[in-house]
């Protein structure tokens, strides 16, 4: 099959790299893959793609709202798609998922998928949610098939009234399970206990917060450390904080890592303080580790951490709620043990990226016999 990829940015996210860990997957089996990405680009992405994989870049693809840029990003995105003619068309995230659908039907493109990796409508303004849900409105019918990375984002996804319950599925965020199970510390880790908060530098992670919950803990705690692994555009207002809190030798800057895994299984405690999310893959890393974690509650989070047993599930939703529990943990070892051990314990097969990649076939064949395409040119054989 030729399968088309259109996402909007390629930067360390977690759709980002569900898309990448697809298309390499897709490739591997014999299919033909585009992977089409807008103008932000974060270092180390383009080294994770397979080279047989296409990789062509739509400059006007932008994340913010941009009439002119949005605009030229459709019409480039059209003339692509016209050109490859491609069996499956997959959007992922917010603005190509809406510009790389209303391409997909002006071209008359067989199967089109959306990956439901987060709701841009959620936790916004009361504008920005009119304006996004409105827009997802618009496009859904032109969807064949909604692919919801948690349970809790196909509720959402259906709640909002985006497809029906046949067309919305779910299918895991899949990657290297076997990479996290069996990770070794980094040699290269700081001294002291260390707590790893791995995600983009972006607002809706809140990381600026959390440096409050830290410095309050490490008032009481000398020996913990903070290591934080990402970039991104908050990175410059984040280490001024450190540097006004004081904590410029607590806390860690560790960027972009390939070893992710590795700071991971040298941490005593996982936290993530996100507003807005799909199901976080980081969280599914840090279980796969076996380390106790702190979120705050998310859509899907429960199918992950059970609060309580493997971490805590801030329910509130606010940062400063996550002191209490961290102080817990690190106030008694024997029950971040016990975390840890119920963390490895999980079963987490069903984030496989094997799996996650047979599920995204099966959905293509059941919408091309829906919709009278089985023929030979769409058939999930490989080309």
């Amino acid at each position: 099959m030729k399968i088309v990829h259109i996402i909007t940015r390629l930067v360390q996210g977690g759709a980002d790299e569900n898309t990448v860990i697809t298309c390499n997957l897709q490739v591997a089996r014999g299919h033909e893959v585009w992977l089409v990405h807008g103008r932000d680009v974060a270092p180390g992405m383009m080294s994770q793609i397979d080279d047989r994989v296409v990789v062509l870049c739509e400059p006007s693809l932008v994340r913010e709202i941009s009439p002119r840029q949005d605009m030229q990003a459709l019409l480039g995105l059209t003339r692509t798609v016209r050109e490859l003619a491609p069996d499956v068309v997959h959007t992922h995230t917010s603005k190509a998922g809406i510009l790389g659908r209303v391409a997909a039907r002006r071209c008359r493109a067989p199967i089109v998928l959306h990956g439901v990796h987060i709701l841009p409508f959620q936790s916004v303004s009361r504008a920005k949610r009119w304006l996004y849900r409105g827009l997802e409105a618009a496009v859904a019918p032109a969807t064949d098939a909604f692919i919801c990375v948690s349970r809790g984002m196909r509720d959402s996804n259906l709640a909002a009234g985006l497809g029906n319950a046949e067309n919305n599925h779910i299918v895991y965020s899949g990657m290297d399970l076997a990479r996290f199970e069996t990770a070794l510390p980094a040699e290269s880790l700081p001294q002291g206990r260390i707590i790893v908060l791995a995600a983009a530098f972006e607002a809706r992670k809140r990381q600026e917060a959390f440096l409050d919950v830290f410095a309050a803990l490490a008032r009481r705690h000398p020996d913990i450390r903070l290591a934080l692994l990402g970039q991104g555009e908050c990175e410059p207002v984040l280490r001024a904080k450190v540097a006004r809190l004081g904590l410029d030798a607590r806390v860690h800057f560790l960027g972009f890592r390939r070893d992710v895994e590795r700071w991971i299984a040298g941490a005593e405690i996982c936290v993530l303080p996100s507003m807005r999310e799909g199901l976080p893959r980081v969280v599914i890393q840090y279980v796969a580790v076996g380390r106790p974690t702190v979120v705050t509650a998310l859509p899907g989070i429960d199918e992950v951490v059970t609060d309580g047993e493997n971490g805590f599930v801030v329910q509130s939703g606010r940062v400063e709620d996550m002191e209490a529990p961290l102080e817990q943990l690190l106030g008694a070892p024997d029950l971040t043990a016990r975390m840890a051990e119920a963390a490895r314990r999980r079963d987490m097969s069903k984030w496989s990226a094997e799996t996650m990649v047979d599920q995204i076939e099966s959905i293509m064949a059941r919408v091309s016999v829906r919709k009278g395409l089985a023929s030979a040119r769409l058939s999930m054989s490989p080309t």
